[in-house]
């Protein structure tokens, strides 16, 4: 009786049958009463055409709800499971949506706000641009929600790029902005520092969408970092893999660029000899157990302007970098660990742990300050440039100067080593006279010397006759007269030296 083909012919056979008995009646019953009856029949017969349709649609929906009231239940009962975890256990396996919130929203409560897909729309002058904060892919008609921007904010922004999973993500950094007007959808953004003339060229393109951070990306080991199962811990991720999020957008030379991959691909990995003591850590296993406290008693944000990562003794300060609940780290014997160097050396000095190998950290960079120095050591050898400009002018110009004064000191020195050819010729002309005039007057002064010795000679013997004559003069005057006392012949002088006059 299921058979719709059978219900149909036994549904014809009796509306036959009915209009059978109405004929048979015709003789016997009123016009009214056959129309009735027939009007009445009509109406029986549509209204279990319809009953058997409600009827079968209430079994199809019944067999579908019994069919899926179980599955329900499973959905259902997943559902709080992967919503709250199982509410039976006392100690998760998995994580649970609940918790995964949670911990998005540890890992983004310090990074601050950050409104993506922004449009810059016009530019006021070469530092200052006015934005959208509306996310361009909204849809229109949308009512767009405040973006909660205040003026005198400080915004790092970037210009966004599609990754290969189709996600907008940043690709550039424009540089630091504040924020001089501020609407629900609009702001007016003045860079803090000059922009460089890449970061104005990428600006200038346009095409691209703007992320704007409220604080600056934390540098992480973990962000490049995957889990190695020989290993069991994180390692740095192999140089392809890197290539892909960090690209060579600066035409770095392969060396430079492989070295800059390098870098972040050995984290946690075996250190070498030539890796300075500051990017070598420890790995080490522990042969007691032992608890260490890595939290602050005094936590503090990158929101406030003035935190920092760790304080003065290495405990954590920053959210991110907390461990939470009592702030200390225990370790079971047999459990590894990656310390520092000075760390290490004192659990082994205490024989808590032993020596595995040294691996490689790089150190991590606070990025605003980074930028802050960079431009500051760009002004910097911006200025050395300038007064090396002015002082190359100056000596520029100080060696047109010597050069022309080479020039004519040069000419001069022509004209005085002609005047000096000259007054060689002339002094060896007159040192020549002078040695002519010498000879001559040695010549003559050895004559003269001659002449005197002789005179001396010729003036003794002059004297001597005079003497004699005087003798003989006396002699015979004192022969010839008696009475006449005679005087004695005065003696001759004594002869000159015969020296040169």
């Amino acid at each position: 009786m299921s058979n719709p083909l059978v219900c149909q012919i036994l549904g014809g056979v009796l509306a036959l049958f009915f209009i059978f008995l109405l004929v048979m009646c015709w003789k016997t019953w009123r016009v009214l009463h056959i129309l009735s009856a027939f009007f009445v029949f009509g109406g029986a017969v549509t209204f279990l055409t319809f009953a058997s349709y409600v009827l079968k649609t209430q079994a199809a929906w019944r067999k579908h709800y019994e069919t899926h009231k179980v599955s329900i239940a499973k959905a259902q009962t997943e559902e709080v499971r992967l919503l709250q975890g199982d509410l039976i256990a006392v100690q998760q396996d998995e994580d649970c949506i609940r918790s995964a919130r949670a911990k998005l929203n540890d890992e983004v409560l310090d990074r601050g706000r950050v409104w993506r897909e922004c449009t810059p729309t016009s530019a006021v002058d070469a530092d200052t641009f006015k934005v959208r904060t509306v996310p361009a892919s909204q849809a229109a008609g949308t009512a767009p929600e405040p973006s909660g921007i205040a003026a005198q904010m400080v915004l790092y922004v970037f210009a966004e790029k599609e990754s290969k999973d189709g996600w907008k993500v940043p690709g550039y950094y424009l540089g630091e902005f504040q924020v001089d007007e501020a609407s629900d959808t609009e702001v007016t953004l003045s860079a803090m520092l000059p922009l460089d003339p890449d970061q104005f060229q990428r600006i200038q393109q346009g095409g691209a969408t703007w992320a704007l951070y409220e604080v600056m990306p934390v540098d992480s080991h973990e962000v490049f970092a995957e889990m190695d199962d020989k290993e069991k811990r994180m390692v740095g991720m192999s140089k392809e893999a890197l290539a892909e999020y960090l690209p060579n957008v600066f035409n770095w030379p392969a060396d430079q660029y492989d070295k800059f991959l390098d870098s972040f691909s050995r984290f946690n990995r075996d250190a070498t000899e030539k890796d300075p003591p500051e990017d070598t850590w420890v790995l080490v296993k522990f042969l007691k157990k032992h608890s260490i406290q890595v939290d602050s008693d005094s936590p503090e944000s990158l929101l406030s302007g003035e935190a920092r990562y760790f304080d003065s003794s290495g405990r954590a300060l920053e959210a991110r970098l907390r461990h939470g609940e009592d702030g200390n780290v225990s370790f079971e014997i047999g459990d590894s660990g990656i310390f520092d160097l000075d760390t290490a050396d004192t659990l082994i000095a205490d024989g808590v742990c032993e020596k595995v190998k040294p691996v490689y950290r790089r150190q991590l960079h606070d990025y605003t300050r980074f930028f802050r120095q960079t431009y500051l050591r760009l002004r910097e050898l911006d200025d050395s440039i300038l007064r090396q400009r002015r002082d190359t002018e100056v000596l520029v110009g100080l060696q047109a100067n010597t050069e022309g004064q080479a020039l004519a000191r040069t000419a001069e020195r022509d004209k005085l080593a002609a005047d000096l050819k000259g007054f060689q010729t002339e002094r060896a002309e007159v040192t020549a006279y002078t040695q002519a005039l010498e000879a001559e007057w040695e010549k003559a002064r050895s004559r003269l010397s001659e002449l005197y010795r002789t005179n001396l000679q010729l003036t003794a013997e002059l004297t001597r006759i005079q003497y004699q004559l005087a003798e003989e003069v006396n002699r015979r005057a004192t022969s010839g007269g008696a009475g006449v006392p005679a005087q004695p012949a005065a003696p001759p002088p004594a002869a000159p030296p015969a020296s040169s006059p």
